[in-house]
């Protein structure tokens, strides 16, 4: 039995998404793509790993936004994939991404636990059926506050948690990520769910290529009416830093933070790290934002897993200069993509590590797409037909403020590492220097002749 033609994504396609149930279509085959509501255990990992191998080629991908990708998948193999996986009987998420942080009720820095107001919105937009017309991406981000930033995902409708005078508020956002995104009022908890739900009522009606960003003022106000209340809180600078290493989540509960090379790894590198965390009494883990994987059990076994995964090639903390790089799955296994990304990333964190010192973000994109870090990023380099793209403070697909040949994407990024190793102050990291030298000097810099 063969998936059906309808059921497959279109290959390239701006807004469209891998599903277990409808796979994409890529460089090295089907794309499947599940995300979870909950932890799932170690042995149920392993059993996840067994499929990726079973039926794909075998590799796995942790996704910007905390979700798991099965690779190299076939028509037959994808119908078998989403059989053996629904078998499992996982915590997997159905219907309208309404996201919060894994961390959620368990993060001793948080503002609330966010949980209880995204499973309001999402049974209330489950029972309405909205995810069936709404735009296939639309996503709803709750965010608690705490340890794990989630700025960064691109989110319809966002709300963040505030404290005022000892009471939790939600700043109202709607498109974007949180540093671009529409303010539009700060609303209280028992009204927050039934906004939310308005205004997707009111996306759902403007048909499925309607998203957040398309809500204008009117429409807005018109939906919250005097539920926006006529306050205004400090906007308090979030930790951005990936939650990587050991850390105290709460009272006598403990976790670590680990992350593959680029966020992907072949599946049985990944299985053996789960079966070294179960047998060192880890509890629970889970896939998150930043194409991360967090575990939780007791400090000790948590330390240990931590030594196991450094010495087996995981990124365990900021330093890593590999931590410093977004990137895609790139050339040949996305058919999308201009140029083999991995290759460049690997390059970057190997030759240049003193300008990936984990002040700022490279995003490396094979296209205009930008999956792997749809927000801004200080520097990000995007294949195209005519060459790679580069943007200070953009994204992939924005316009570039340069095209270089992709020949000579290393020494390009050689130059800009020099520089910074050159006209450092002392105790300034490289995105404090590039900011001070500006677009100018990092266009010459990425754009000077060999």
């Amino acid at each position: 039995m063969a998936v059906a033609a309808d059921t497959v994504q279109p290959f390239g396609r701006r807004g469209v998404c891998p599903a277990l149930s409808a796979p994409m279509r890529t460089g090295d085959g089907l794309l499947s793509r599940i995300a979870f509501e909950a932890d799932i255990s170690p042995r149920e990992m392993t059993a996840l790993c067994q499929l990726a191998e079973r039926h794909g080629n075998g590799l796995i991908d942790i996704t910007a936004r905390g979700g798991l990708q099965f690779r190299g998948l076939t028509p037959d193999s994808a119908i078998a994939l989403e059989k053996d996986v629904l078998a499992l009987d996982l915590p997997l998420r159905h219907g309208l991404a309404v996201e919060t942080s894994p961390l959620a009720g368990r993060d001793d820095k948080e503002v609330i636990d966010a949980r209880p107001l995204a499973a309001a919105i999402r049974q209330e937009a489950g029972r309405l059926r909205l995810h069936e017309k709404l735009a296939a991406k639309m996503s709803v981000v709750v965010d608690g506050g705490g340890r794990l930033p989630m700025g960064g995902l691109v989110a319809d409708i966002r709300l963040k948690a505030a404290s005022l005078s000892g009471k939790t508020l939600w700043q109202l956002m709607l498109g974007g990520p949180e540093p671009t995104a529409t303010r539009v009022g700060l609303v209280e908890t028992q009204a927050a769910a039934d906004i939310v739900v308005s205004l997707l009522v009111h996306l759902a009606a403007r048909g499925p290529l309607a998203r957040g960003r398309d809500l204008d003022h009117a429409s807005m106000r018109s939906i919250c009416g005097d539920r926006l209340l006529d306050v205004d809180v400090a906007d308090e600078t979030a930790d951005k830093s990936l939650p990587l290493g050991l850390m105290t989540t709460a009272v006598d509960c403990f976790g670590v933070g680990i992350a593959p090379a680029f966020g992907q790894l072949p599946a049985s590198e990944l299985a053996k790290l789960c079966e070294q965390a179960g047998a060192l009494g880890i509890e629970t883990l889970r896939p998150s934002p930043n194409h991360n994987l967090l575990f939780f059990g007791p400090v000790t076994a948590c330390g240990h897993l931590l030594a196991v995964a450094r010495e087996t090639g995981f990124i365990t903390a900021v330093r890593d200069a590999r931590s410093s790089v977004a990137v895609c799955a790139g050339a040949p296994r996305c058919g999308s993509a201009f140029f083999p990304t991995h290759e460049l990333a690997a390059f970057a964190a190997e030759e240049c590590p003193s300008l990936l010192d984990g002040s700022f973000t490279l995003h490396i994109s094979g296209c205009g797409k930008g999956c792997a870090h749809p927000g801004t990023a200080l520097l990000t380099l995007s294949g195209n037909a005519e060459g790679l793209a580069f943007s200070i403070s953009g994204r992939a697909g924005d316009l570039p403020h340069g095209i270089l040949p992709f020949q000579h994407r290393r020494t390009a990024l050689s130059r800009l590492a020099r520089l910074y190793e050159k006209e450092h102050k002392p105790g300034e990291n490289a995105a404090a220097f590039l900011a001070r030298r500006g677009k100018g000097v990092i266009v010459a810099a990425l754009r000077q002749d060999d």
